[in-house]
């Protein structure tokens, strides 16, 4: 079974770069959106396992808002992307609790270790979600 994955990034490049490097890991299917708005729009029909959100993203909806979406309305497990870390930003994004925290600038082997994490993570609590 592959695994869904939504990336939530305004910056193109940036997120070329976590799609490149996630479809290589294999086993996974991704999809792509620059802003909340389209973000919560692909997650209606395409429904991922996990979502890679940018916190600072620009438009409607910043990273935590549609989080916060993701979470409530959905139930979809989140991890953030972030290359903001003053400490009101990170705890406000801690309170929606993510799966994981990835911080930017992101290097190709860090990405694949935090992956692997976060695949662990998932994987956890689907199994905690059957019992």
């Amino acid at each position: 079974m592959k695994l869904k994955v939504l990336i939530v990034e305004d910056n193109l490049i940036i997120q070329m770069f976590i799609e490149h490097i996630i479809t290589n890991v294999g086993s996974t299917h991704v999809k792509t959106a620059d802003n909340g708005t389209d973000a919560l729009a692909v997650v209606d029909h395409y429904m991922p396992d996990v979502v890679l959100l940018d916190i600072g993203l620009g438009g409607n909806l910043n990273g935590i808002e549609t989080a916060t979406i993701l979470k409530e309305k959905y139930k979809i497990p989140f991890v953030y992307i972030t290359g903001n870390s003053d400490f009101s930003t990170l705890e406000s994004a801690k309170k929606t609790e993510p799966l994981h925290i990835l911080r930017k600038p992101i290097d190709e082997h860090e990405l694949n270790k935090e992956f692997e994490i976060i695949c662990q993570k998932l994987l956890e609590s689907k199994l905690e979600n059957s019992q």
